[in-house]
């Protein structure tokens, strides 16, 4: 679909819905051809004092998903979904040996990929300070450029993903510059980003005095601080485009506005996690009303966190848009519906809302805490739009453990009674903070999850 279609087909859907006082005025840029380009394979340009990006002289508007490690495991599996959902490029975060494959992968489905070169962080005891190992980290990064500048899947650069985390030393920006200029000079055709871990205005600000060589920004950013990305960029006078290079739901450690979510056991304290209905929600009404919504403010396009299942975080199955066997959460529903103006014919399960599992009768939020050895009921309440079959797969899992390939725990063996029904019966572990997963599974290779924290002692 000419991506013409694709912005004015979606500002009708969007008219409809909660970002309609961003979008009623949006209009499509007007042809190429009126725009001058360079002789390059990706570009930026202004039409009429908004920015667009340019892949081979057509627009591009980036409907993107950040690659988790997991995607990795079956580049092939992963690219091919997102395509078939309406994504048409994915990020990564470093050079390393799966990159060949990811390229390759994406240039069969017909995807590109913005790809991630690894910049040290200060909060990893890098010391910018020491000028030998910054010489060092560019000329590493100088032979990743060379390596892959000429595959036909790349579409830019990333230099660094959240580099600024906990940073002091503003020699960090003069780094990064310098890669930059490094890519400028080695590699014309693609631009350069970087992806900052917020949008604070100062740092913004500074950015644009030292890091001369960016041609847009990229900022990390999740459902409670995307409303004021656009605000700090205007207040920075930020005169480039930029791109959502992540988001996602509230993240785990923005947890506090949100009490009745934080159990009062665990160090950190143990949180609640919405469902993947919930989720779904939250996906469509970021994309919506402050991604496309801010098409006419730079924004040239985003990155959805995360394809694949996450293999990292405090919570691990907080985010991701699959299951571990790669069944599709209802998020991606949601992100079909944002990139092509429709869902797609056949949709996940939905457990809408967490009062639908309950543990002995209480929600996750009610704190719930159990006796070593005590007998337990659980229940969820799960629907699916097409009718389709549903089976019930429910687990327990210790708090903060991990499991195969660095995924979420594959559960405790024989703790529940019939863990195919949407009710169980399950005997208490020992002593210790666990969680009750429970996965909705249709006959489509599509899934919903909900989950409750508690405590046995």
């Amino acid at each position: 679909m000419p991506i013409k279609m694709y912005m004015t087909g979606l500002m009708v859907v969007c008219l409809s819905v909660s970002c309609k006082k961003n979008l009623e005025t949006y209009t499509a840029p007007e042809k190429v051809s009126e725009v001058q380009l360079a002789n390059k394979k990706v570009q930026l340009a202004q039409n009429n004092g908004e920015w667009h990006l340019y892949k081979n002289g057509e627009l591009f508007y980036i409907r993107g998903a950040a690659a988790s490690a997991s995607t990795a495991t079956d580049p092939d599996y992963y690219c091919q979904l997102l395509s078939e959902y309406g994504g048409n490029a994915f990020r990564t975060y470093s050079v390393n040996e799966n990159t060949q494959a990811m390229l390759d992968a994406a240039q069969a489905h017909g995807l590109v990929v913005a790809l991630g070169l690894w910049v040290n962080r200060e909060a990893d005891n890098f010391d910018y300070d020491n000028e030998a190992a910054v010489q060092a980290q560019l000329e590493q990064l100088t032979v990743q450029v060379q390596q892959y500048k000429d595959h036909p899947a790349l579409l830019m650069w990333y230099v660094g993903n959240e580099a600024d985390a906990s940073y002091t030393n503003t020699k960090l920006w003069d780094a990064i510059n310098d890669i930059c200029a490094m890519i400028h000079q080695k590699d014309p055709d693609h631009p350069v980003t970087t992806a900052l871990v917020n949008s604070e205005q100062k740092k913004v600000e500074l950015i644009k005095e030292k890091v001369t060589e960016l041609d847009f920004l990229s900022i990390n950013s999740y459902a409670p601080n995307l409303p004021s990305v656009i605000t700090n960029l205007q207040a920075a006078e930020w005169d480039k485009p930029y791109i959502i290079s992540e988001f996602g739901p509230r993240g785990t450690w923005q947890m506090n506005p949100e009490p009745d979510r934080i159990l009062p056991w665990g160090n950190p304290k143990r949180l609640v996690e919405q469902t993947s209905t919930e989720k779904e929600q939250v996906y469509r009404t970021v994309f919506q009303d402050h991604i496309m919504a801010n098409a006419n403010n730079g924004c040239i396009g985003s990155f959805v966190f995360a394809l694949g299942y996450q293999t990292h975080g405090e919570v691990l199955t907080w985010f991701g848009l699959n299951d571990i066997d790669g069944r599709a959460f209802g998020v991606l529903d949601a992100m079909h519906f944002c990139w092509t103006e429709e869902y797609p014919s056949n949709r996940a399960p939905q457990i809408h809302s967490r009062q639908d599992m309950l543990l002995n009768g209480m929600r996750a939020e009610d704190t719930v805490i159990i006796a070593p050895g005590s007998t337990n009921q659980a229940t969820v309440v799960a629907s699916d739009p097409d009718g389709d079959p549903l089976s019930y797969h429910w687990l327990i899992a210790p708090e903060g453990l991990g499991g195969p390939n660095n995924g979420p725990h594959p559960g405790i063996p024989n703790l529940i009674d019939e863990p195919m029904a949407s009710e169980i019966t399950f005997t208490a572990p020992g002593a210790g903070q666990y969680r009750l997963y429970v996965y909705v599974r249709d006959d489509h290779n599509k899934v919903a999850s909900a989950v409750i924290p508690f405590l046995v002692e």
